[in-house]
């Protein structure tokens, strides 16, 4: 029990940080204590450790106390462990900062509850996780006994109130409960925090870039670089392992710190998956109460970790075990890849967001448009409104009055007009960042190319169509349905706001984009900008050198046609193809590669091109059991071609090949009776269309015989 003197010190300590971030739930209790018709209320505050709560306490008892109403504090963690000690508790308040007695002999609980119920008071409880174990006497015995009273009972958690709390008809029943689940920071929070702490502008922005907007983590970092001023930043090391400890206090046992480690590196798991894992399975009882830690949610694909503390134990865990971090890190990736091909678009989605950001080491964090070393969050994309367009405009403007980049095959006097017709006809070509509130800050914008769009890409850049040499004709006669391509025109970020670099938003933007991609897209990127032209490469982008622009001035002979083809490249092929180019030689995500990728008691990965040759030489034994592939797998050839005509003629395909892909390959490898562009017709595509779904087939195919031919051996 914190004594009065204990409680001021508390108050004084609090005031030396500014208090920020808790508008909603100070002006609650202001309205609450201004109310002279207030009865009895309970908040209940929480969220993961470090998030604030008990800075909320204490400014909140602060103002209660300013505004003469009865404040008492009690700790939950010594003072819940039996009702005798809850009041005892209460009494000695009552003694130390109010001068108030019991009367000899007289009984406890009625005397806290008659001292109580004379002025206006405010109970605040800190930590408490463990209200569980008094609940049915709070609710029964004490509480019922202030329901008339103006009372209001603040309760700090990390996972809010028990269920019981909740349905209780008397106070969750009667709406007298009100829940405030604490927020991080948004950056304008974070920056007004910022400006008192005396650091340079710079490092103002650094911290705000690396800290996630997450309390605790913010104010260890102030602490730390101004204790240490000149001494650089090598200290920030240990704030990891300071924070990850207290996380990790929250769970019971050596089993679910494992497990907290592994889900750190996804997305979202069930208890199979994290097995997948774990080297030592999680049992069911363990896997219930990690459910009930404060900073896990459950999904409908599994328990998912709060990003500020996924990210947190990960960078603990790459600093005392980076080449066993390296390899649960592979591991982790290799499980999401494949499930990557059976996942729903939306799951893919967030997929590949969890895997940019396992691999963000790898891309650039200091560059002229992006910078991925900042923990900025993408969230949920939204598509573009009609009442984005202003904003869009003006950060348009500013782009091409500091002469930033923009596509060179439109004239910089006509791209307000192009950014109208993409608005106008192809508003799905547009990509959007937005802050909290949903106000755009950064945009990039294309067309996607099929007959609808051709006559705006041949007024406003008639140069686009020859860059594609034979194939630009093609898009002429495709469907907008059948668009698989999309060709980024425009591109700004807003300059006016002082919250983010334009690196950071630039990041954001082409985090977003890559994103959106890995549906099966292809992206064209052309430009003579040489900073453009070196970030590119490191995202897997390809260059087109043999389409060059060939026109008279020196800057367009200079101008690339840049791609990326997620309709001929595995998401994951294009993950590992980023880490290969950034990365330690001989290594994918710090794991090193041991040996052959096959071989008996060996991990057996058939990727596409494998998958293809297989299908080339199918009905060749001998020549498909020369194919490396096959050699190392150790089964006889005609035991592979068995394996491909059942899952080709199959009633139901396996998963991840659909039908449709089934028939194509079928009628392409097994049948070959038509030629590909007869094919195309038979299927009612383009050949543009027919190719890509044909690569994606053989991939998905790929996919099937790594699981078949795994257990056959």
């Amino acid at each position: 029990m914190y004594r009065m003197e204990s409680l001021s010190a508390i108050e004084n300590s609090a005031s030396r940080r500014p208090v920020i971030g808790f508008g909603r739930e100070l002006d609650r209790l202001e309205q609450w204590l201004a109310d002279p018709l207030a009865e009895a209320q309970l908040f209940s505050v929480s969220g993961i450790g470090g998030i604030g709560k008990t800075t909320l306490l204490m400014e909140m008892a602060h103002r209660a106390r300013r505004a003469s109403a009865l404040t008492l504090w009690l700790d939950g963690q010594g003072e819940l462990a039996t009702s005798s000690a809850f009041l005892s508790s209460l009494e000695m308040g009552l003694e130390s900062e109010y001068g108030k007695f019991r009367a000899a002999g007289a009984p406890l609980l009625p005397y806290i509850v008659t001292e109580l119920s004379r002025q206006r008071t405010v109970l605040i409880l800190d930590n408490g996780e463990r209200l569980d174990r008094l609940e049915g006497w709070l609710l029964s015995s004490f509480l019922s006994r202030l329901r008339s009273a103006g009372v209001l009972l603040i309760v700090a958690s990390r996972s809010g109130l028990p269920v019981k709390w909740q349905t209780n008809p008397d106070w969750g029943g009667s709406g007298r409960i009100e829940t405030f689940a604490l927020q991080l920071f948004n950056r304008e929070q974070v920056l007004d925090y910022l400006r008192g702490s005396g650091l340079e502008a710079k490092a103002q922005m650094e911290i705000a870039q690396k800290t996630d907007g997450h309390p605790l983590l913010l104010a260890l970092t102030v602490d730390l670089l101004r204790s240490h001023e000149g001494e650089g930043t090598s200290r920030w090391n240990d704030i990891p392992a300071i924070l990850s400890a207290d996380w990790l206090r929250e769970a019971a046992s050596p089993a679910m710190h494992r497990a907290l480690t592994v889900l750190s590196l996804l997305p979202a798991a069930d208890q199979f998956t994290l097995n997948a894992l774990l080297d030592k399975p999680l049992e069911a009882s363990d896997y219930y109460d990690l459910a009930k830690l404060s900073f896990i949610r459950s999904t409908s694909q599994g328990l998912s970790l709060h990003h500020v503390v996924s990210r947190l134990l990960r960078d603990d865990y790459s600093r005392r075990d980076p080449q066993q971090f390296g390899a649960l890190r592979h591991r982790a990736f290799r499980l999401m890849a494949d499930r990557f091909h059976t996942a729903d678009r939306r799951t893919q989605m967030r997929i590949a967001a969890h895997v940019l950001e396992l691999y963000r080491e790898f891309l650039p964090s200091a560059h002229a448009y992006v910078d991925f070393s900042s923990t900025l969050q993408a969230g949920e994309p939204m598509p573009y409104r009609p009442e984005d367009l202003p904003y869009l405009h003006r950060f348009l403007a500013d782009s091409l009055a500091r002469a930033d980049w923009q596509s060179e095959l439109v004239r910089s006097a006509e791209c307000h007009a192009v950014l109208d017709e993409i608005a106008r006809h192809s508003p799905e070509g547009i990509c959007i960042v937005r802050s909290d509130s949903g106000t755009p800050l950064g945009f990039c914008a294309g067309l996607r190319l099929h007959a609808l769009s051709a006559p705006l890409l041949e007024r406003y850049a008639p140069s686009f169509f020859p860059l594609l040499g034979e194939e630009g004709p093609v898009y002429r006669d495709v469907s907008p349905e059948a668009a698989d391509t999309l060709c980024v025109l425009l591109a700004a970020v807003d300059v006016d706001q002082s919250l983010y670099s334009p690196e950071e938003l630039g990041a954001l933007l082409m985090q977003q984009w890559l994103i959106h991609m890995t549906g099966g897209w292809r992206g064209i990127i052309v430009t003579a900008d040489p900073q453009m032209s070196a970030l590119l490469p490191i995202l897997g982008f390809q260059a087109k050198n043999e389409n060059l622009l060939r026109q008279a001035d020196s800057a367009a002979n200079e101008m690339t046609r840049w791609e990326l083809d997620f309709r001929h490249i595995t998401f994951d092929e294009w993950v590992q193809l980023i880490i290969r180019q950034t990365g330690p030689a001989g290594t994918i995500g710090g794991h090193e590669e041991e040996g052959p990728r096959f071989g008996r008691g060996m991990e057996i990965k058939i990727d596409a091109s494998e998958a293809k040759q297989i299908l080339q030489q199918l009905f060749q034994v001998e020549e498909l059991e020369q194919l490396p592939v096959i050699r190392q797998l150790h089964i006889p050839g005609a035991a592979v071609r068995a394996c491909v005509q059942a899952v080709l003629t199959a009633e139901n395909p396996p998963l991840p090949l659909t039908q449709l892909e089934q028939r194509i390959l079928r009628e392409s490898f097994l049948h070959k009776a038509l030629n590909k562009n007869q094919l195309a017709e038979a299927f009612h595509m383009s050949r543009t269309t027919f190719y890509r779904q044909t690569l994606q087939a053989v991939s998905h195919l790929a996919h099937v015989l790594t699981q078949l031919l795994a257990s056959s051996r």
